[in-house]
């Protein structure tokens, strides 16, 4: 009995080293993430990687309270437990009452599955962005306000459909290109009404099915169709009938992470440690995103087998280019069946800029689009004249464009609306 009863003390003190030790580890990691903003190194052979605050604060509060509990007899131990569940019951209560959108799943999750679309935006829904700007989606499922149906008498509509660059990745509505345009265009003495159908990471097949489904029946003069690199590479949707495609939201939490999103508690901690490693991220790894010469680095000629790198320069295969012409052919027939012109606009990464090489693609779409008897306005030329081009993009923080570089984007597609006669708005 002695023998059982010291083996059982002696397995207890081991047992609280072992939780002291992890405690400290997982103090110091915190701490170091704290102080760095994360960090990836290797060593022999082994790749170390702590980014992200949440994975050892999960890790390090079991801990804790693992070694609490062992050092209470079970009656102190109980009243312990009971006591940090009434507190955390308490504070999951305060913050749905409070339903900050900090407290909520990937502070406001504003993406929805589609079968028609892959994803899409949420009508009514509002969320804040990893760099605080603030997302408020209207009625109709655009990031952008309540528009009629109906058009107001004598104003033209414009419509642009695009990506994340078009949506406006880590900037306030006010400050989207499709906002600044409008305002831009107002300026000419003539009122027109702009409105911003972006959506994240669509493509080609998605920008067609953004015309025919949610742009057509607002009955616009003018579609703006904005691309990226990656555009073209994505031409033909990903299903043949939608009823036996359910779409999938990309930004969704999946598997525990889904079920531990419907605590508020839990997404207000994660969402706290998310922003501290977004903000940080260009520090451990990241290195495409500490700015323009970085990211050539990684995107252009010294990674020759980067699928962006490719892309860029033009090496594609004839049978994207083929259905990316077939799509952008039916989009503009579509477009003009449903008494709208179409104005194609090309939106370069900072790679591209004042380096033809990368420029590429640029001639490509050019090219296609001279093919199919579509507008093209490229507005790289317009970026490279601003001196300072890390002024045109969020870094280190974002690849997205910033106000500035929104705004010269604006600046150029109105030019090439006026220059073009488009919505008779020729000086």
């Amino acid at each position: 009995m002695l023998n059982a009863a010291i083996d059982k003390s002696l397995l207890v003190r081991i047992l609280k080293r072992l939780l002291e030790f992890g405690i400290s580890v997982y103090l110091i990691l915190i701490l170091i993430i704290l102080i760095t903003g994360g960090f990836e190194t290797g060593f022999l052979g082994l790749s170390i990687r702590a980014t992200h605050l949440f994975t050892p604060v999960k890790i390090l509060v079991p801990l804790i309270i693992l070694r609490v509990l062992i050092s209470t007899d079970i009656k102190q131990g109980l009243l312990l437990a009971v006591s940090l569940f009434i507190s955390l019951c308490v504070m999951e209560v305060a913050l749905r009452i409070w339903d900050p959108p900090i407290a909520k799943p990937e502070m406001g999750q504003v993406h929805r599955a589609s079968s028609i679309f892959g994803w899409e935006l949420i009508p009514g829904a509002a969320g804040v962005g990893s760099l605080g700007e603030r997302y408020q989606i209207n009625s109709a499922g655009f990031r952008d306000i309540e528009h009629s149906l109906e058009k107001e008498a004598g104003v033209p509509r414009i419509m642009v459909i695009g990506g994340s660059f078009t949506f406006g990745m880590g900037v306030n509505l006010e400050d989207t290109y499709p906002k600044q345009l409008e305002r831009v265009l107002n300026s000419t003495k003539r009122r027109c009404e702009v409105m911003n159908c972006g959506v994240v990471a669509y493509n080609m097949w998605q920008h067609y099915e953004m015309l025919k489904k949610k742009v057509l029946p607002y009955r616009p003069d003018l579609v703006i169709l904005t691309i990226t690199a990656d555009d073209i590479t994505r031409s033909v949707p990903p299903y043949k009938d939608t009823d036996e495609y359910k779409g999938e939201n990309p930004f969704e939490k999946k598997g525990f992470s889904r079920v531990m999103s419907h605590f508020s508690l839990w997404n207000f901690f994660e969402n706290i440690c998310a922003l501290y490693s977004y903000k940080y991220r260009y520090r451990h790894g990241k290195d495409y995103m500490k700015g323009i010469e970085e990211r050539k680095k990684v995107w252009g000629p010294a990674n020759p087998t980067d699928s962006n790198y490719k892309i860029m320069s033009g090496k594609i295969e004839e049978q994207r280019r083929k259905e990316f012409s077939d799509k952008l052919k039916q989009f503009v027939m579509t477009a003009k069946t449903g008494g709208a012109e179409v104005l194609m606009v090309f939106i370069p990464d900072s790679v591209q800029l004042n380096d033809p090489h990368m420029q590429a693609i640029n001639r490509i779409v050019g090219q296609i689009c001279r093919e199919t008897g579509v507008p093209f306005s490229d507005v790289t030329p317009f970026l490279e004249a601003e001196k300072d081009h890390g002024a045109l993009y969020l870094f280190p923080f974002d690849a997205h464009n910033s106000p500035k570089g929104l705004s010269l984007i604006a600046e150029s597609i109105a030019n090439q609306i006026i220059k073009l006669g488009l919505l008779s708005l020729k000086n």
